[in-house]
This record gives C-alpha cells, sequence and structure tokens, in this order.
C-alpha cells in the first residue's frame, strides 16, 4: 500500500499569505513494500472550483523542492493543491492541501495608524560610535522604570451586516502585538512580526477570521509594545533601535456571499493604556491588575474617554509576507520545586534553563506588588545569583493585584531563566501555583538521538533545550543577555539544528536578513539583524565583520541544501557569498599589515592571498584563556591572540566552500576560479604559517584543527600536524582547548586522521573544559564557557544558555548514531555506526525529506545487532562489520556483526 503525508508548500503545511512567486512543493511517500520509489508525480492546482495548473503525469521520483514553472500565483489567492503520485509497484496515492498567497507586489490600500503616545527616549545617540563597552555588575533596586512607556490598546470597530464568504485580515506593527477580535485571540503566535532588520524587512501576518467575525457589531483588539522597534535590545540594552513610536498596519478584507468586498483600514480605530504599564521585550513587565479594561475588545465597551489614532506615513517597500513559524509555546509544565534559600528568599526551581515565561495564580488583596527575578543558577550556596550583566537586562516582573482569584502571564517579554526570586507572595508559594512555559519559534521535531549512556544522552538534551530557547524568532547566541543573531553562532550550529528540528524556513528567513544586512563592501555584519547598537560596538575594534562569522552566508546555506536538498538556499544565496569572498579577496590584497613595508618581495607577494588583517573573534573562547576569567577581557584576548592566523585560514575555507557550492549550482567557470584562488591561498598559508617540524605560528590545538579542516598542509606535513595536535591534547590532560570557530571540525579531524580512540576521550572525558563536565555539574543547557561554573562550585556571570558548543550533536548523530548524507536531503544516506564507541546501545531516528530513517543498534560483548528503517524514494548505503557493503532500497532491514572486544572503548 502507498500513501502520502507532509504535503507542504515553502516547507510549511497550507501557509497562509505568502509571498514567493514560485513556490516550492514536497511530499513523503509511505510505503509497506520494500525497495519502493517514486515514479511519476502529477501537480493540480485549483481556485474556486476551476483548475488554475495542471503539470500532467511527469516522469520522475523528485518529490522534495519540486517547482510547476507555469504556475504564476496571483496576490492573496486561495489555492487547493492535488498531488497524484505513482510508484514502481503500480500503486498511486493521492493528497491534498491547500496555500493562499499574500500581497505578493500589490498596493496596500490601508495606512499606518499610531496611538496617541510619548515617544520612547533614546537612552544614547545610537549614531555616534563607542569608544569603550561598559559592563554594569549591579542593579539599581530601586529603579522606577518611569521612562519605560505603557503598551497601547486598540479598538477598530467594524460592523457585518450581510453573509461572509471569506474574510482575511493582514496585519503588522512597529513593536509587537496581539490580536483579538471580540475577546477572542485570534493566534498562538507570540511576538508578531519578528525580529527582522526592519527598515529593510518587515513582516506581516495573515488571519483567516471568516469563522470567527460575528453577525451585527465587532472590535478589532490589538495590543502593542514596544518589542524590538523601539525596546531597550542587544549587547548595550540600548532603546530605539528603529522607532520611537509604535503603531499598526492593518487591512481587513471582508468578501461578502453577494460578491462586495469591505475593507477596515483601522482609520476609525481609537487607543487608550491599560493594565500593562510597561512591556519591555528584555527588561521585562509591570501588570497592574487594577487598570484592566474589562471588556476593552468587545463591542459592548465604552470607549467614549479614548483617543482617536493618527494616521501616519512610513514606507511600504519593506512589507512581506510572514515566512516560516512565528513564536508560540511549545511546551507548559510545573516547576520542579519552591526552594528556601539560606538567604531567605523564596525561589521557584522550573527544573530547566529555557527561554519563556511563567504563569501564576493567586488569590489576594487588592493593590499588592510581587516582584518576580530571573536567572539562571543558583550560587554556590545555593542562593539566588544575578548571573546576567548589561545596562537594562533586570529580568524582572512586577505584578500589582486586583481583590480576588486571578492568573497573570506576561504578553510582551520573556526571559532566560531557571530561577525565579519571588518577592511580596500572599502566604505560602507553592508548584501549584505556577505553570512554566517553555518559547521558541515554529518548527517540526524531527530528530531523536538516544544511548545507553545517560551522560550522553543528558548532553542531547542540554543541546535540544539550548536550540530550541535560541530560535526565538531569529537564532541567537543567548535567550537572556543580548539575545542577538551572532553570525558566528549558527555558522558552527546549523547542522546540529538541521537534525534536531525542521529549521528550513526559519533560516530561509533569516537569510533574507542577512543578505538585506550585507555591507556594500560585501562584508556580512557580525550580527543580524544589524541594528545600530552593534554598529556602535564594532567601532571599538574598527570592523564590522569578522572571519567565521562573516561565513555564515556560505555555510548556512550549504547546510540547509545538505540536511534538506534545499537548492534554492544557495541559489538565493550565492551572490552573497560572492561578495563576502570578494570582500575578503580586497582585505588580503589591498590592505597590509603595519610592517608590510619592511618584508621583501616573495614575503609580500604571498601576503596577498592572506586574510592578515583587521579584527577578527578568531577561535572565540579558548578555553585555556578564558577559565578562571570571566570576564570580557578574557574573550576579546582569545580574539586577539588567535585572529592574525585564524582569518587567512577561514579565507581558505570560505574560497573551499563557495567553490562546493558553484559545483553544485553548475557555474563551472567560478568553480576553477575558486579552486585556483585556493591552492594560491594554502601555499601562502603554509609558507608563512607552518614550519618544517609541522609547528604553527600559534601554538593552539585549535588552529591545528582549522588548518587540517581546510587542507592547509603538504602531504609531508600532514602527520605532523596530526602528531602536534595528538600531543596538544595530551599535554592539557586529555581535555580539548578548542574556541568557536574550531570546536565543530575537532572530532572529525581526529577521526578522519586516524585518533578515533581520542576523539572518544574527549567525549567521555568529565574534566573541564569538556562536554560531559556540564553535565556532571547539572547543566541542562550549553554554556558559554566550558568553566562557567568552576569545579569548586564557584559561579560565573556567563550565559548558560549558548548553543554553539553543541556543535557536537551533528558528530554524535554521524560517527555514533551512523547516519551520514551521501546525497542532499537524504536522498542516499550511509550507515556505518562505530560500535567502537563504548555504548551498549544507540537509537536514532530522523524524519527526512523522505521519510522517516532510522537506525538502531545493540551491543552484548562481541555481538551486535543492527536495526535499519529506509525511507521510500530513498537508497542507503550500509557498512558494518561483518557485512559486505551494499546498497539497499526503502524499508526495515535487519543484520547482525561479531565486534572484537579490543575494538571497544571502555566507559566508566
Amino acid at each position: 500500500m502507498l500513501r502520502l503525508e507532509n504535503l507542504t508548500i515553502e516547507h510549511e503545511n497550507n501557509p497562509l499569505g505568502i509571498d514567493v512567486e514560485s513556490p516550492r512543493f514536497g511530499w513523503v511517500l509511505w510505503s509497506d513494500e520494500s525497495d519502493t520509489f517514486q515514479t511519476a508525480y502529477r501537480i493540480e492546482i485549483s481556485s474556486v472550483d476551476t483548475l488554475i495548473c495542471d503539470s500532467g503525469k511527469i516522469n520522475s521520483k523528485k518529490s522534495i523542492e519540486v517547482v510547476i514553472s507555469e504556475f504564476m500565483p496571483v496576490a492573496k489567492t486561495r489555492y487547493e493543491l492535488s498531488i497524484t503520485v505513482w510508484d514502481n509497484h503500480n500503486s498511486v496515492a493521492n493528497i491534498e492541501g491547500h496555500f493562499e498567497m499574500g500581497f505578493m507586489k500589490t498596493k496596500w490600500q490601508s495606512s499606518w495608524i499610531e496611538p496617541v503616545q510619548r515617544p520612547t527616549l533614546p537612552t544614547k545617540d545610537l549614531d555616534q560610535p563607542l569608544t569603550e563597552f561598559e559592563i554594569v555588575t549591579e542593579y539599581n533596586p530601586d529603579r522606577d522604570f518611569t521612562e519605560f512607556q505603557p503598551a497601547q490598546y486598540i479598538r477598530i470597530p467594524y460592523k457585518v451586516d450581510k453573509a461572509i464568504k471569506k474574510a482575511r485580515v493582514y496585519l503588522t506593527a512597529h513593536g509587537i502585538y496581539e490580536f483579538t477580535i471580540n475577546g477572542i485571540t485570534v493566534s498562538d503566535r507570540m511576538f508578531a512580526p519578528d525580529n527582522t532588520s526592519y527598515h529593510k524587512i518587515l513582516q506581516y501576518q495573515t488571519y483567516d477570521v471568516s469563522e470567527v467575525l460575528s453577525q451585527g457589531d465587532n472590535v478589532f483588539g490589538i495590543v502593542v509594545a514596544d518589542g524590538w522597534w523601539s525596546g531597550r535590545i542587544g549587547a548595550t540594552g540600548d532603546s530605539c533601535q528603529y522607532g520611537d513610536k509604535v503603531g499598526i498596519l492593518v487591512q481587513g478584507e471582508i468578501e461578502y456571499e453577494d460578491g462586495s468586498i469591505d475593507i477596515i483600514d483601522g482609520k476609525e480605530g481609537k487607543s487608550a493604556t491599560g493594565p500593562i504599564v510597561f512591556s519591555d521585550i528584555f527588561v521585562g513587565e509591570k501588570y497592574d491588575a487594577r487598570l484592566e479594561k474589562t471588556g476593552w475588545d468587545t463591542p459592548d465597551y465604552d470607549d467614549s474617554d479614548w483617543n482617536p489614532v493618527l494616521i501616519v506615513e512610513y514606507p511600504m517597500s519593506n512589507l512581506v509576507g510572514q515566512y516560516g513559524g512565528g513564536v508560540e509555546t511549545i511546551m507548559s509544565f510545573d516547576p520542579k520545586e519552591i526552594i528556601n534559600t539560606p538567604e531567605g528568599d523564596i525561589v521557584i526551581d522550573v527544573g530547566q534553563v529555557l527561554a519563556g515565561q511563567l504563569e501564576i495564580t493567586l488569590s489576594s488583596e487588592e493593590g499588592r506588588m510581587i516582584r518576580f527575578d530571573h536567572s539562571e543558577v543558583l550560587d554556590k550556596e545555593g542562593n539566588f545569583f544575578n548571573n546576567i550583566l548589561g545596562v537594562n537586562k533586570e529580568q524582572v516582573l512586577y505584578y500589582i493585584t486586583k481583590e480576588g482569584k486571578q492568573t497573570y502571564r506576561s504578553k510582551f517579554t520573556f526571559h532566560g531563566f531557571r530561577y525565579v526570586r519571588v518577592i511580596g507572595w500572599p502566604g505560602e508559594l507553592s508548584v501549584e501555583d505556577v505553570r512554566v512555559h517553555a518559547l521558541s519559534s515554529r518548527m517540526q521535531n524531527i530528530g531523536s538521538f538516544h544511548t545507553s549512556n545517560e551522560k550522553i544522552n543528558q548532553l542531547q538534551s542540554n543541546i535540544w533545550w539550548s536550540q530550541v530557547s535560541n530560535t526565538l524568532s531569529i537564532p541567537t547566541d543567548c535567550p537572556q543577555r543580548e539575545r542577538a543573531g551572532w553570525t558566528g553562532d549558527i555558522m558552527v550550529f546549523a547542522p546540529t539544528m538541521n537534525f534536531n528540528r525542521q529549521s528550513n524556513s526559519f533560516l530561509t528567513r533569516w537569510l533574507a536578513n542577512v543578505r538585506a544586512d550585507q555591507l556594500k563592501d560585501g562584508a556580512v555584519p557580525m550580527v543580524v539583524p544589524y541594528m545600530k547598537a552593534y554598529k556602535s560596538v564594532s567601532s571599538i575594534f574598527g570592523s564590522e565583520t569578522s572571519c567565521g562569522w562573516g561565513d555564515a552566508i556560505i555555510q548556512v546555506p550549504l547546510s540547509m541544501y545538505r540536511s534538506y536538498g534545499d537548492k534554492a538556499a544557495l541559489q538565493d544565496n550565492y551572490d552573497a557569498m560572492k561578495r563576502w569572498v570578494l570582500y575578503i579577496q580586497d582585505r588580503a590584497a589591498n590592505n597590509h599589515p603595519d610592517d608590510y613595508d619592511k618584508w621583501d618581495l616573495e614575503h609580500q607577494n604571498r601576503s596577498q592571498y592572506l586574510w592578515n588583517t583587521d579584527f577578527h573573534y578568531g577561535d572565540w573562547l579558548v578555553p585555556s584563556m578564558v577559565l578562571g576569567n570571566p570576564d570580557g577581557g578574557a574573550m576579546v584576548e582569545t580574539a586577539f591572540k588567535t585572529k592574525g592566523i585564524v582569518a587567512p585560514a577561514y579565507y581558505a575555507f570560505s574560497v573551499k566552500s563557495i567553490s562546493e557550492v558553484a559545483s553544485i549550482l553548475g557555474n563551472e567557470e567560478d568553480v576553477k576560479y575558486y579552486d585556483d584562488l585556493y591552492e594560491k591561498i594554502k601555499y601562502a598559508f603554509i609558507d608563512e604559517y607552518i614550519d618544517e617540524d609541522g609547528i604553527m605560528s600559534t601554538d593552539l590545538q585549535g588552529i591545528y584543527v582549522i588548518a587540517l579542516k581546510n587542507g592547509l598542509y603538504t602531504e609531508s606535513l600532514k602527520t605532523k600536524l596530526i602528531q602536534r595536535l595528538v600531543q596538544l591534547i595530551h599535554e592539557n590532560d586529555d581535555r580539548l582547548d578548542t574556541g568557536f570557530l574550531s570546536i565543530p571540525y575537532l572530532m572529525d579531524m581526529l577521526c578522519q586522521h586516524g585518533e578515533r580512540a581520542l576523539a572518544y576521550t574527549l567525549l567521555y572525558q568529565t574534566k573541564c573544559p569538556s562536554w560531559l563536565y556540564e553535565v556532571e555539574q547539572g547543566a541542562t543547557t550549553m554554556w558559554e564557557s566550558w568553566g562557567a561554573i568552576g569545579e569548586d562550585g564557584t559561579v560565573s556571570t556567563y550565559s548558560y544558555n549558548h548553543y554553539a558548543f553543541g556543535c557536537i550533536g551533528d558528530w554524535l548523530y554521524r560517527e555514533i548514531g551512523g547516519l551520514k548524507i551521501v546525497e542532499a536531503g537524504y536522498e542516499v544516506f550511509e550507515i556505518s555506526p562505530d560500535f567502537s564507541c563504548g555504548l551498549n546501545h544507540v537509537k536514532l531516528s530522523l524524519y527526512t525529506p523522505y521519510g522517516f530513517a532510522k537506525v538502531e543498534w545493540v551491543r552484548k560483548e562481541n555481538e551486535v545487532t543492527i536495526i535499519v528503517e529506509i525511507p521510500a524514494n530513498t537508497n542507503a548505503i550500509v557498512k558494518i562489520p561483518g557485512n559486505q557493503k551494499r546498497r539497499i532500497g526503502s524499508g526495515r532491514y535487519e543484520f547482525s556483526s561479531i565486534v572484537e572486544n579490543e575494538g571497544k572503548i571502555m566507559v566508566n
């Protein structure tokens, strides 16, 4: 039997309001017969019972990224989609879905409106460069936040007096909003319109309100707060990155059964303030329940004392339909326990570091002030400890009670936390009074990895939690201190991210911002969206980009292509990749170190192929330089010590990678050009930085890893580089000492060069720095710094929720799980688990673009049983010891293998 499932349009199920000229379709085949593959498909697209496009029967096994070139979608039109598939067993299956277009390039008929409001005051002139970056270590407990603005409540009336055929509302904001109709929340989406480079890309959301509107009077209720638009965001905590007033753009389109159409433009709206005294997406929220306006968003409410909204002009060329899922609650649960600390504080332990919100229920008299302080760790003695430093980083909630039983959950802020100190609670606080809501952008969970070792399982859990915490609207570094789109973090983590969750749409959306923010000279900013505050921070170092960080424009699309078969990710970003490489070429060829004029001609000639100038973050956070030094100065030291050699090595990486992209896209002239350039960089690098004994000029583990990863050696040097890397690891008591740009490749370089046993020594290492050291210290997420909690229990002010070092996940899934991509999107993959890894049981599954691939193996002494599942329309190459290498089609298979004992790593 053949069936189809998971019909997607632009990687989403039944999307609403997309602005894509040539939507891509995909579907998954499932069959109970082995060795099943698609032989043909047919796509039919209809609108209002009229067939718009019929591809006819196309003989092809293609089932992902399918485009029908003759289909030309029309703005704001709903289409019904029917896919029919034939397979090699003469079975036929069908699946149906629908999608609806957004504005495309048509003009909006409504205007921006703003409530009457006080503008938010800028914290400083963001157009002026910074000379230093201040780290605030203590908060003012008496701060009154009077400079903050209240959330704005907007009522837009509308009367329905005819039968509705179809109703849509298109909505976006300067700020972030919540949308109701007649008191009913229209969507569970949060923090819309998402975090983007607003002046270049501002998403609008499309809502189907056909079933929500009532006959008679209706009211659109929209609450809007500062959000990323005017709130205090980024490392510096500065306000007004994009604007100083909140507002909305709304266009309702009501089509009646009689064919008439009404447009709701919001001009008749009225506004007022309410119980949200302030709500800053970083700082927190103050909610005064005594100020609630019961029924404010329903037709019978008296708004005679509300202010008419103002019609204002803003450019609309930046508007684009929402792409991918919005932020939502992905999990809700009860906290672990209530703690009474040695210092006498009441602290909620939710049991998990996360990005999210609390929901509280209580009974109280009117006017009680309750304060909630959020943090990620307790100190060594078990007391509440604020680990988040900086300006406007309070992570605080104030709730002022009304009389009676009441429930409160913040609307327009979230926090990175595990522990919450509660001050002013009436009576005794219990876990039954609190719910925890974890937040993330909507993505399908597709990967799982479980082993016989609970520490490894906890490591996988830590990776997952840091991923969901840092994929809230954009890929971020951390969900508390900065929440910024640091390009280096996602550059190293993307392959792991792509395994755990279906992140294609999410990353596609973010990459559009990368292209929009790419500088005129081709440099890719260190942070995207590239808000004003980070432009001023970059002035401290004299550079707006860095090697490795800018490489996100190449590496993230490549990871999407490999994981999902998304060739458009390469096509859409190829020009930006070329501009990035041209920028590096210019910096290498035309900008020189200070002593360049003193070099001989040979040295000068090879320097044009070495990016040996500018500031770079280098192999950021090398453990030996930051352990025991929890301050920004120690972090920056790693940059200055490694940037001079990492930048030219990553120049080679950029060129080597774009050559791969050019080859995939069939640009053979570019391939030849980049391959030739790579060879010149390679030999210039070897001559400049590696001596004849294989010792590199910066003698650190990570530098050898990066050189090996990028082939920056001759055959005679390769063995020496490996030997020196191994020696450095042994000299460090068999512990890693690699930073951001080397850690993704450390384990692969050891395995590929005959040091697999040493890789497992590092994996199972429990001394600091190591992955399992964090686990043994009670980590529930990945840390920013390996030694954030010292061996003596001392707690530092690092972030405890950074996913970058969780990039080990990609290696775990490939080497221990044994699932390796051969052809993009897992159309062909290899199954070759390593039974010498020290584990007795490993179970891995991945919902690939073609369906579930599963590998499970169990080892008992020398005998291993392996069970694999191959999805339809794919092939797998099986490489298992004791079995002949073979290529198999879809189905479920079981193999057995005999493994010598001496091949097994012993794990304590």
